[in-house]
């Protein structure tokens, strides 16, 4: 999840500040993560997604 209040100056990972676009962004994760159901990429459960940088309790619990 790549939003973030402000720059650290420790990150190397990829963020943004601008809030607005988190929902947008939120959804097409969603529906890439859907996009890899019934294919060669399932045989096995997906246990973890990592999410590098970023602040995920920016998000809010939908």
């Amino acid at each position: 999840i790549p939003f973030c209040k402000q720059a650290c100056s420790y990150c190397d990972f990829y963020f943004v500040t601008r809030q607005e676009y988190k929902q947008d962004f939120v959804d097409e994760l969603i529906r890439e993560i859907h996009s890899k159901e019934n294919t060669r990429f399932t045989a096995e459960p997906i246990q973890t997604i990592y999410f590098g940088g970023g602040t995920p309790s920016l998000l809010t619990p939908s």
